[in-house]
């Protein structure tokens, strides 16, 4: 601009937009260099051969497009800048070979702004790609913890709840001896404690261990909690438990020679029968299949999904019924299988105050199940109407079957 003053006004406003315009650049890349362009054109028009050359600019700009432009219409700008640096030296008589390197530098430094969008491009899907990864490792981390707090609330829970019910009934039965009393004051503790320790890890598990169980609270089915500790109406106990009957349809109870879902759910539905009637229930528990049967190598893995689903559900509800049930009155499930899918349903008396009322509260009981029928495509839905407490579980047919 000193060396070669401008001989018009014009040019050296011009000019001294340019040159602010190329400072700002770094900030507002694409705007600004479209503004260094139109200057730099605007002055190539003007009947001045006087003043700055303004090439600096024009490659940082066309640079600045090449690495921010996405859209496809930004490569016009190169060959349209050449043929405007062109026209001026064709205008002055300069030889088209004399300026032939400089007219290739504006297409130079334009592929040089695309090579750098490439490799950013190519960086930031690298570090989507990991970000994905992570995520979706996080994801897999909490399914499975999700699912194994689903484990350990329907195995875990249910076995204890029992433990807990029956040495109820045990220790109230000893009147008279009042060290069997105390043995068995001290197991009912026990296990208590040990339910609300379980509790705990299935709360860390499902990723909720702001607040700790205490025992006071209770889960809301039931109106329990006035302290006392109720004797259940159980019968004299003439058949005692098993040990196949430890956990209400457990995997231990399952043998894995069970090919076929009926038989599976048939013998979680005899463990729950007998399972209640050691508490006093009464009622029973039906498998309705409307299905021929097929064997377990033609189901596929959502169809086992499926079908795990309901078993652990058919846990949780036995163990339900036992802790918040009536046992003066009845109960029922059913299971049914169709080509529409799977569904459960249950009907139980609710109690007016719980057979366990010491059992902590979680929350997370039907609330687990829900969320996985929910994933699978189903739906849990409760209702408790006239004292009595209604389950409709459904999981319909996947969709590609």
């Amino acid at each position: 601009m000193f060396e070669y003053p401008a001989q018009l006004v014009a040019t050296t406003v011009l000019t001294v937009v340019h040159v602010l315009c190329l400072l700002v650049l770094p900030f507002y890349p694409l705007p600004l260099s479209v503004a260094v362009a139109v200057t730099y054109v605007a002055c190539a028009f003007l009947p001045d051969m006087s003043g700055a050359s303004l090439f600096y600019g024009m490659w940082v700009a066309l640079a600045a497009v090449g690495r921010y432009g996405r859209s496809r219409w930004w490569w016009l700008l190169p060959p349209l800048i050449a043929a405007v640096r062109w026209m001026v030296a064709a205008r002055a008589g300069v030889p088209f070979g004399d300026y032939a390197t400089l007219l290739l530098s504006f297409f130079v430094v334009y592929m040089f702004g695309r090579a750098m969008s490439w490799r950013a491009t190519a960086i930031q899907a690298e570090r989507d790609r990991l970000r994905y990864e992570r995520e979706r490792d996080r994801l897999e981390a909490m399914r499975r913890d999700a699912r194994a707090a689903s484990r350990i609330h329907d195995a875990v829970t249910s076995d204890l709840a029992y433990m807990a019910m029956r040495l109820d009934y045990e220790r109230s039965r000893e009147t008279n001896d009042e060290q069997h009393a105390a043995l068995f004051d001290d197991l009912y503790q026990r296990t208590i404690d040990t339910l609300v320790e379980v509790r705990t890890v299935i709360n860390m598990l499902d990723r909720n261990d702001d607040g700790t169980d205490t025992g006071k609270q209770h889960d809301s089915i039931g109106k329990g909690g006035n302290g006392a500790s109720p004797r259940s109406t159980i019968d004299d106990g003439d058949t005692e438990r098993t040990d196949d009957d430890t956990e209400i349809g457990s995997s231990a109870a399952m043998p894995s020679s069970y090919a076929m879902f009926p038989d599976r759910v048939r013998d979680v539905l005899g463990h729950g029968d007998r399972y209640l009637a050691q508490l006093g229930f009464t009622g029973d528990s039906t498998m309705i299949d409307n299905l021929s049967k097929r064997k377990l190598t033609d189901a596929d893995d959502v169809t086992r999904e499926r079908e795990s689903a309901v078993i652990d559900l058919l846990r949780e509800l036995y163990t339900n019924i036992a802790v918040h049930g009536d046992p003066s009155g009845e109960y029922r499930v059913v299971v049914r299988r169709s080509r529409d899918g799977l569904s459960v349903d249950q009907v139980n008396d609710i109690a007016e105050h719980s057979l366990l009322p010491d059992k902590p509260h979680s929350g997370k009981g039907l609330p687990l199940h829900r969320t996985r029928f929910t994933a699978l495509g189903g739906s849990i839905n409760t209702s408790a109407e006239d004292g009595t407490w209604i389950l409709h579980a459904s999981l319909p047919t996947s969709s590609d079957k």
